[in-house]
C-alpha cells in the first residue's frame, strides 16, 4: 500500500495544507513541499505530476468557485482578477 498521498488529490490537499503553512511566514516549507513532490515523482514516476497538476487546478476551481457563489461575483470574473493580479506580480520577476 502507497502514502496516502499517492492519490493525486489527496497530494493536492497535502501540498495545499503546505502552502498554508507556508503563507503564515517565512519559514522551511517549501525545501518540505519539495520533499513532498521528489517523493511523489520517485514513487510513481513524472507522469504522476501530470495528475496532480489537474488535482490542483480542479481543487482551485472548486474553491474559486465556491468564492464566487458566497460573494456573489462570477467565477469568470475571480478567476479574471486572480489572473490580472499573477500577470502584474510577474513584471516584478522581470
Amino acid at each position: 500500500m502507497g502514502l496516502m498521498y499517492d492519490d493525486p488529490r489527496l497530494a493536492a490537499l497535502t501540498l495545499l495544507r503546505i502552502a498554508a503553512e507556508e503563507s503564515e511566514g517565512p519559514n522551511e516549507m517549501t525545501g518540505h513541499m519539495h520533499a513532498v513532490l521528489d517523493d511523489l515523482v520517485q514513487r510513481n514516476g513524472a507522469s504522476y505530476l501530470a495528475e496532480l497538476a489537474i488535482a490542483l487546478a480542479r481543487t482551485g476551481f472548486i474553491a474559486l468557485d465556491e468564492l464566487a457563489r458566497t460573494t456573489g461575483n462570477s467565477t469568470a470574473e475571480l478567476l479574471d482578477a486572480v489572473e490580472v493580479d499573477t500577470l502584474e506580480g510577474l513584471d516584478g520577476d522581470c
